[in-house]
């Protein structure tokens, strides 16, 4: 059994009316109700074509998606081998 990774994409919407059909694009984990955004977990190697598909809804303002896996690859906590070059190394010494 094989854990999918995810991302989250954070979903500014004009009206809070309109946040419960975002479920059909993912999971919705939190709503704000006074800056009025989403945030919903979308497979990673669907996030791409969710994000087109969510741009195209009217009531969608903005959306964000996480940065946070790339900076896991920029600091070394990923624990892919294949992202060792960019790694941004803390443990030399600056003279």
């Amino acid at each position: 059994m094989d854990i999918q990774s995810r991302t989250n994409l954070v979903v500014y919407v004009a009206s809070l009316r309109q946040v419960r059909q975002l479920k059909r694009y993912g999971h919705l984990e939190y709503v704000s109700k006074r800056m009025r955004y989403a945030i919903i977990y979308v497979n990673e190697e669907d996030a791409k074509e969710t994000i087109g598909r969510l741009k195209q809804l009217h009531f969608v303002k903005r959306i964000i998606e996480s940065p946070r896996n790339e900076l896991m690859d920029l600091l070394g906590l990923s624990g892919k081998p294949d992202a060792k070059e960019d790694q941004i190394n803390f443990e030399e010494d600056e003279e």
